[in-house]
């Protein structure tokens, strides 16, 4: 008989923490994890996860959120490429951990106001359905980093939610530099490398990060023979050399404003490109999408002949999603209003950031592509006390200080700044 694959994950996750991390937890009263010395997983159960298929209210929702995503983010004339997917897996396990109107603002932004539960059986069902094989890779990870501090709590249920929905790893280290480099090695690990790293710095008031990576590498079902060189007209009518690639396809689009084709890649996925009418500039079709007209352009293909042609290209694109996402309605989570109880009842925690990275590589052979997204949670600081106040108006003394040994590389007098 094969194991529950609740105990499968149970396994994955203890084997994994016990190799790469010495993990802690104290349990206390409350149903909550102390990050303390110890075993963080014990008394901890990952959910038991039952999936829910994608209907037309799941799929609408991420319509819309795909193109108010990438609204917020496009820059007029500018390369850019984000991954909705990675964004809602990333901010639906912080959503777990979130209560009243944050929680209410975060599932109208990801979800269409659709029930935590739902949203989270949704997504289970769906990235566990999506194709994999030999020529097409599809490799999704999501992982939760803890601060290694005695005064920091993760509640079970939180991170029990997260093992069983998400398949999330957790581990646990003091936020340092070091840690800097653990996280970014296992975004580049998840990336095949083709997303180096997600994050420069830890802040001093930042406890934890919940990471989603996702790595796509598909060959064509079909690959283009060569790519003779052709122009490319960019928006301000300057011409620039292009490597384009040709074939003829099976599927055509059309519709208010433009047309478009796919090109199936080997198994389970295809590469669409739109064309707005030469009357449309690129900034102003995507100006007018939201998750209507997405909808619409991905259901308007018929079967026909079409020749196309499909420039070679490669580029990286990195963005923080703070503005977006307040501009969507998530105003609550970035704020001093953030309700964050379900993570922690020690810790009053707030989004301090969201950056998504991505990579996306066009060829004759198929196309690699990446996306990191990644939640900073932070704790909430204090009212600040008034400042002190020192004026340098009279002469004064001054040093430039090695801070690794805290002693004086330069020292001087000032008398006079005439």
């Amino acid at each position: 008989m094969k194991p529950h694959p609740v105990f499968r994950r149970i396994t994955a996750l203890i084997l994994s923490l016990c190799l790469l991390f010495s993990l802690a937890a104290c349990g206390s009263g409350g149903g909550e994890v102390h990050v303390q010395a110890g075993n963080l997983l014990e008394g901890i159960k990952a959910a038991g996860a039952k999936g829910k298929a994608a209907d037309s209210g799941f799929t609408s929702s991420q319509y819309a959120f795909a193109a108010d995503l990438m609204k917020g983010t496009y820059k007029k004339d500018c390369n850019c490429l984000v991954s909705p997917l990675s964004v809602v897996l990333a901010l639906a396990m912080t959503a777990n951990g979130a209560s009243g109107e944050t929680l209410t603002q975060m599932l109208d932004v990801i979800g269409g106001g659709m029930a935590l539960e739902d949203l989270n059986a949704y997504l289970y069902q769906y990235v566990k359905d999506l194709p994999t094989s030999d020529k097409v890779k599809m490799h999704i990870a999501d992982s939760i980093w803890l601060n290694d501090r005695d005064d920091f709590t993760v509640r079970n249920e939180f991170l029990s939610d997260c093992a069983g929905w998400y398949d999330a790893s957790v581990y646990k280290l003091p936020f340092d530099d070091s840690t800097v480099k653990e996280i970014n090695g296992w975004v580049s690990k998840n990336t095949d490398g083709m997303i180096k790293k997600i994050v420069e710095s830890i802040g001093p008031n930042d406890r934890m990060m919940l990471l989603n990576a996702i790595c796509f590498d598909a060959k064509w079902l079909l690959s283009f023979n060569g790519s003779p060189e052709a122009a490319f007209t960019r928006a301000d009518g300057e011409k620039e050399k292009a490597a384009m690639m040709y074939s003829l396809e099976g599927e055509y689009y059309e519709g208010d404003g433009y047309v478009g084709f796919s090109k199936p890649y080997a198994s389970g996925y295809k590469f669409v490109g739109i064309l707005p009418d030469e009357n449309v500039s690129l900034d102003d079709f995507i100006a007018g999408l939201d998750g209507e007209k997405l909808s619409a352009i991905l259901n308007s293909a018929v079967r026909t002949d079409v020749r196309i042609g499909l420039p070679k290209f490669t580029y990286r694109f990195g963005t923080s999603l703070a503005g977006c996402l307040k501009d969507l309605g998530m105003n609550d989570a970035f704020g001093l209003e953030a309700d964050f109880s379900p993570m922690s009842s020690d810790t009053d925690l707030y989004v301090s950031g969201v950056e998504h990275m991505t990579f996306i590589e066009v060829t004759e052979a198929g196309t690699r592509a990446a996306a990191v997204t990644g939640v900073t949670m932070a704790a909430k600081s204090a009212s600040p006390a008034q400042p002190k106040s020192v004026i340098l108006d009279r002469p004064f003394l001054y040093m430039i200080v090695d801070t690794a040994n805290n002693l004086p590389v330069f020292i001087g007098a000032v008398n006079s700044v005439k």
